[in-house]
């Protein structure tokens, strides 16, 4: 089950990469960037295509063991990454748009399209 929240975020000043990244997670509900942590591991999976381990992800965050699984399973619950084989966590397509646009969008479509159809269900019992 996919857990996004879409928001609305003013864009206006944003150009460095961690306010890019902070953008895009606060956009998805997925950070109310309290924590700088969240963006510095979204950042890592986006340098690294080749994937992270937990340990890797572990040491970025600068958390316990507890916390980066945490963390992990946001972004996992989000579909933006995937664990692969070897325990390592990759972005789902080769990039993060390509992430959003192909993965995360298609998700959002199927749930919003299911919603309109049980929004019709609905009506046509009230009736």
């Amino acid at each position: 089950m996919m857990e996004i929240s879409i928001k609305e975020v003013p864009l206006s000043g944003i150009k460095t990469p961690d306010q890019l990244a902070a953008f895009i997670l606060k956009s998805l509900g997925l950070s109310d960037l309290r924590d700088e942590r969240d963006v510095q591991i979204l950042l890592a999976f986006v340098r690294n295509k080749d994937g992270l381990k937990v340990d890797e992800v572990k040491k970025i965050a600068d958390v316990g063991q507890t916390a980066t699984y945490s963390k992990i399973n946001k972004l996992l619950n989000a579909g933006l990454i995937y664990k692969s084989k070897g325990s390592i966590y990759r972005l789902r397509e080769r990039s993060l748009k390509d992430t959003l646009d192909f993965r995360v969008r298609k998700e959002i479509s199927k749930v919003f399209d299911s919603i309109v159809e049980i929004s019709e269900e609905l009506e046509a019992k009230i009736k």
